[in-house]
């Protein structure tokens, strides 16, 4: 084929506006990089990436925030730390971060009590939190906390046999307080003899699980607390109403028996008493707990709206197969059987969330009362959900409605572990093996070609 000169010039242009074409995309496609930042995580449950939670807190942050992050250059956990931090900074410029070498930082080290490498320390003035461990949860804590425009105090009531956050018995609450602590949420016991003045501080009160009776003077501190607006978490139990009269002044009604829950089978827990919930409300609470929660010798609450201006809303809901047994239940009894003239069939409300308007602010009064404590407590608070629920209820109690929860991302895909020997034959494999058999490859066609 005879190729003409005027061919031989039409090829040499078109490969010119060729190269320039693909010199002027490259160049653009520089810039489009410099000025985008696009970030693809395909792992199995998203571990490198940022939660929704996280994300929306991170771009609603009004005030700066320095993160110290102690870190030598050459621990083995630096390219993780960079990494954690460089995600969160993605979404926010008032997140400053200082990476300080402790080798060379001998006084600020001992001035900030570091203990460990890859310690950081998250600061927004006066307000200090440490964060020890490279979590997404621990970190956007530790931000919650220090962001937190004023002390958030919870009042636990003590003195009728109510469960507290300062004991770590399996009765008491004392994981829910520190994961309580972790987001800058602060509490202390009030006994209503000793001092029968709420402090003005007070974010919300907590009454779990009284088993005495209260005094009629300190349940009249509790219903004037209330008057003046207040926000409330009541734990009750079955056959503790020991605060009738508050009752009646928020307009609920303990449904008499413990519920029972035949679904609880499926988990293999024989006692029946212990109850499964999988509906709660359309709510930032209900939104929150993600999975099941477990609550053992629950009672079941009823509200009349008739009775006062409070709007009250179910948030847990139980199955259509539960009832309320009035029937005291032996140790041995597993299979109790409802009865249609005493028992009161499901499905039952294990808690009622109340709100009606506040007269000296924009938010509303919030009261949230559920009908067990145990599922807060130190023996049951890991089963399920029940650790968002009670978090997402402080949270929700102290209007932080925001900040509902930061899910803890778990490692679900799994790593690629070699030994020495398997490395090497994967090395040579692809230094010497593909090079041959792609040699080969190239060889056969070429002498396949020669012979037509």
């Amino acid at each position: 084929m005879n190729i003409s000169p005027k061919t031989k010039l039409q090829v040499k242009i078109q490969n010119s506006i060729f190269y320039m074409l693909l010199f002027i995309i490259v160049v653009l496609l520089a810039q489009l990089s410099l000025k985008f930042d696009y970030h693809s995580d395909w792992t199995a449950n998203n571990r490198h990436s940022l939660s929704a939670t996280t994300i929306t807190l991170l771009k609603q942050l009004d005030d700066d925030i320095t993160i110290q992050a102690f870190i030598s250059n050459n621990n083995e956990y630096k390219d993780a730390l960079t990494s954690l931090l460089n995600r969160y900074q993605r979404y926010t410029d008032k997140l400053h971060i200082d990476y300080i070498n402790p080798d060379f930082s001998p006084d600020l080290v001992r001035k900030l009590n570091i203990q460990q490498q890859g310690e950081m320390v998250v600061s927004n003035g006066d307000q200090q939190q440490h964060v020890y461990d490279l979590s997404e949860q621990s970190l956007t804590n530790a931000i919650v906390a220090v962001s937190r425009q004023q002390e958030q105090w919870l009042i636990f009531i003590s003195g009728h046999g109510e469960r507290t956050p300062l004991n770590k018995a399996n009765f008491n609450l004392n994981t829910w307080g520190d994961q309580l602590k972790q987001k800058g949420i602060r509490f202390r016991e009030l006994n209503l003899i000793e001092h029968s003045q709420i402090p003005e501080n007070t974010a919300a009160i907590v009454i779990a699980s009284p088993e005495q009776p209260w005094l009629e003077g300190e349940i009249q501190i509790i219903k004037d607390y209330i008057d003046q607006g207040g926000h409330l978490l009541w734990l009750s139990e079955p056959d503790y109403h020991h605060l009738d009269s508050l009752a009646e002044q928020l307009g609920i009604e303990f449904v008499p028996g413990t519920v029972i829950d035949p679904n609880a089978k499926l988990l293999g827990i024989s006692d029946p008493q212990f109850v499964l919930v999988t509906n709660y409300a359309n709510h930032p609470i209900g939104i929150a707990t993600t999975g099941v929660t477990l609550f053992p010798q629950a009672v079941a609450i009823e509200h009349n709206a008739a009775d006062n201006d409070w709007q009250a809303l179910p948030l847990l809901i139980t199955q259509d197969n539960t009832w309320s047994e009035t029937t005291p239940l032996n140790n041995d009894q597993i299979d109790p059987v409802f009865d249609l003239g005493s028992d009161t069939r499901g499905p039952l409300n294990l808690a009622y969330l109340l709100t009606r308007p506040a007269s000296d602010n924009d938010m509303d009064q919030r009261i949230a009362i559920i009908g067990d404590g145990d599922f807060l407590s130190n023996t049951y608070i890991g089963n399920g959900s029940n650790l968002e629920l009670g978090i997402a209820l402080i949270n929700w109690l102290v209007e932080d409605d925001n900040l509902i929860s930061i899910p803890i991302k778990t490692t679900l895909d799994n790593q690629l572990s070699l030994s020495n020997s398997q490395s090497l034959v994967i090395g040579l494999g692809f230094l010497i093996a593909v090079p041959l058999l792609l040699l080969a490859i190239g060889f056969w066609i070429w002498w396949s070609r020669r012979r037509k």
